[in-house]
């Protein structure tokens, strides 16, 4: 009413569960969305049920209706002539899917979705409506200065946004946060943005707001890109993070209007912002599509920094033929530009350094790496690049057994990262120094060093990136005896290479997971599992970093000693035959977890008489093989005997089991 002493209560949509739950099918009635659109579905259909084959259709249709009771019963009322699975499908033409079918009792207005819209765009003003139907290009929300700088003009005063945007608020058709944030930001719901599109097409605005909409993304994308690099990376990345599906409307509608160099240079700015929050495969994903509607028309420069940071997004998928299609491209049109290619002639062969690195020829990368140093040590690049190329320097040092130079590479890039505060480049030089300290066995040294790493890279939000230096941390808690954090770290790393997708990734935890196995006494389930990640190529040199290698080999080795040659072969060979999610499964289900260790008078009953009887044996230095024999029972129960042994003694390896028995006086009554 707009008077003195009025008090709003806003009406927000109806609660709505993430989509993460609709696993959890059986509360999602607790969400009052759900609840109606259930309710309502049964007066339609008496048989309708929520269940889990169902829940995500439900869920789904309920988030992209934003909760709008409306919406909700108009498409509740379609379930008895399409599964709730098509519905969700046909959301996208949802004004003409969400009608009430004429029923009587309605209003007209509320008998289709697009007539309750319609009735409130006719009440708007000439410039509300003009607002409104602008503000749909932003995909991600937008702030006050986003929105001036794209929509004003042309049927908006100048310094009138302000009062034109919060009469769209006031009037519910665009929401505001403005009390949890520093700066307030405003969305419009999903619903309404559709058909405020809808009226841009009509206007003849969409190529005129979508040109200015992607010359705003592009250079607020091109003002963070430098900054990914210095002590504010953190807050630049955060701010990416919340204008991504801007930025993917952006570089969509540069592929949609032919505008290739402009989606390029977007691309370009954005590759930090996609390795450190894990987009890589979306972002080669992007270079591609604009590759194949690039011309000679775009600038050399674009091109080849375009060519080069996709090389090194396909080179972090393990691409190893694109990375090398793309560091030749860049580094032939860099030669072939002349001077005014000289230049880029540093940067482009980086994309060639990993090139031959993601194909195991570290040598030549090493070569090629150290010929493009001293062009950037000569050159205006930002010290960032010389920084880089240090960096995998002294990496590529590591692999080839050179550690002095390593250690000096390593030292400089360190230094140079810290000038800036680029504390990502900064957590990888610590990990490079991580495996150099182990490959040199000084493990106090690179524990030290990965868990720096570690917590850097949680503090930046980098999950994609943990999975490594998870998983050689787990392997030098272990050179320095704490198994149960080793455990802990092997199974993190696991999942997040899980949650990514990444094979390789899971084939090499296998390796941590054997490598528990053998310290717990299961040296046949250990050579199993290093013979799965050998089958799936992680141990070969070519394809895995040397710190992997040699954990690989040291556990392979102890695996062997405790093993008959003719017990270690049939392991290796059964090994060989599992699948990755068989291997996984094995490993994960093998008792590897201890706890805490009981005193003797708590253990000396706890073993039944069979587990006893291995357990003297174990005592005399007999093998699983020989235990089998003795006992007249399979190696692969002797192997479960052993497993319950140490679960229940909360035992770490054969050699406590061997002191355990000694104690309990096993070995006397063996031998008696």
């Amino acid at each position: 009413l707009a008077i003195s002493g009025e008090a709003v209560l806003r009406v927000p949509p109806l609660r709505l569960p993430d989509p993460t739950q609709a696993g959890a099918w059986a509360s999602l009635l607790r969400y009052d969305a759900v609840r109606l659109f259930v309710e309502r579905a049964r007066t339609v259909e008496p048989s309708f049920q929520l269940t889990a084959s169902n829940a995500g259709a439900v869920v789904e249709t309920c988030r992209r209706l934003d909760g709008i009771p409306l919406a909700l019963e108009l498409a509740s009322a379609r379930v008895n002539v399409l599964t709730v699975q098509d519905l969700a499908a046909r959301l996208n033409d949802r004004f003409a899917l969400l009608t009430s079918g004429q029923r009587s009792g309605l209003e007209p207005r509320h008998q289709t979705l697009r007539a309750a819209i319609d009735w409130s765009y006719t009440l708007l003003t000439a410039e509300e409506q003009t607002l409104l139907r602008r503000l749909a290009v932003f995909a991600a929300g937008f702030t006050l200065d986003t929105a001036e700088a794209v929509c004003s003009g042309e049927g908006i005063a100048e310094g009138r946004m302000l009062d034109v945007l919060s009469s769209l608020v006031g009037k519910s058709l665009v929401t505001a946060e403005t009390t949890s944030r520093a700066q307030a930001r405003y969305r419009l719901l999903e619903t309404i943005r559709e058909y405020a599109l809808e009226k841009l097409a009509e206007a003849g605005e969409v190529a005129r707001l979508r040109d200015r909409h992607l010359d705003l993304f592009l250079a607020r994308a091109e003002e963070a890109g430098p900054k990914l690099h210095d002590a504010y990376q953190q807050l630049w990345l955060n701010w990416l993070e919340g204008e991504h599906d801007n930025l993917r409307v952006a570089l969509a509608w540069a592929l949609e209007s032919g505008r290739i160099e402009e989606g390029l240079r977007t691309a370009i700015a954005l590759v930090r912002f996609w390795e450190i929050r894990g987009y890589v495969p979306e972002g080669l994903a992007w270079f591609k599509r604009l590759f194949a509607q690039a011309d000679e028309d775009i600038s050399v420069v674009v091109r080849v920094n375009a060519l080069t940071f996709a090389a090194f997004l396909a080179d972090f998928l393990g691409d190893a033929s694109t990375t090398l299609a793309y560091g030749r491209e860049a580094v032939a049109l860099a030669e072939a530009a002349g001077d005014e290619g000289t230049p880029l002639l540093g940067f482009a062969l980086a994309g060639m350094v990993s090139a031959a690195r993601a194909a195991g020829d570290y040598q030549t990368a090493l070569t090629l790496v150290e010929r493009s140093i001293p062009l950037f040590r000569d050159s205006s690049w930002p010290s960032v690049n010389l920084g880089m190329s240090l960096l995998v320097q002294g990496g590529l040092a590591l692999e080839l057994g050179y550690y002095a130079t390593a250690r000096a590479a390593l030292e400089e890039s360190l230094t140079l990262a810290r000038e800036v505060g680029d504390a990502f480049r900064i957590a990888y030089v610590l990990k490079s120094f991580g495996d150099l300290a182990c490959c040199e066995q000084q493990y106090a040294e690179a524990q030290t060093a990965y868990e720096q790493t570690v917590a850097l890279l949680r503090f930046l939000g980098a999950r994609h990136d943990l999975a490594v230096p998870l998983h050689n941390l787990g392997h030098t808690c272990l050179h320095l005896g704490d198994v149960e954090r080793a455990h802990a770290l092997f199974t993190e790393s696991l999942s997040v290479h899980q949650d990514q997708q990444n094979r390789p990734g899971m084939a090499e935890c296998l390796i941590g997971f054997a490598a528990l196995a053998v310290v717990r006494g299961l040296p046949a389930a250990g050579a199993r599992l290093l013979a799965a990640a050998g089958a799936l190529g992680v141990h070969h040199a070519k394809s895995s970093w040397a710190a992997t290698r040699r954990e690989y080999e040291h556990y392979l080795a102890l695996a062997r000693a405790q093993l008959t040659e003719a017990e270690f072969e049939a392991e290796q060979a059964a090994g060989q035959a599992l699948s990755l999610e068989e291997a996984i499964e094995y490993a994960q289900h093998l008792p590897l977890i201890s706890r805490a260790t009981p005193t003797s008078s708590e253990t000396s009953d706890c073993l039944t008489e069979r587990e006893r009887e291995v357990a003297a044996l174990i005592a005399q230095g007999k093998s699983n093989a020989e235990i089998a024999g003795e006992l007249v029972l399979s190696k692969r129960t002797v192997e479960k005997h052993i497993a319950n042994i140490l679960s229940r003694l909360g035992l770490a390896s054969r050699a406590q089991v061997v002191r355990w028995a000694i104690e309990q006086g096993l070995t006397q009554a063996s031998t008696s």
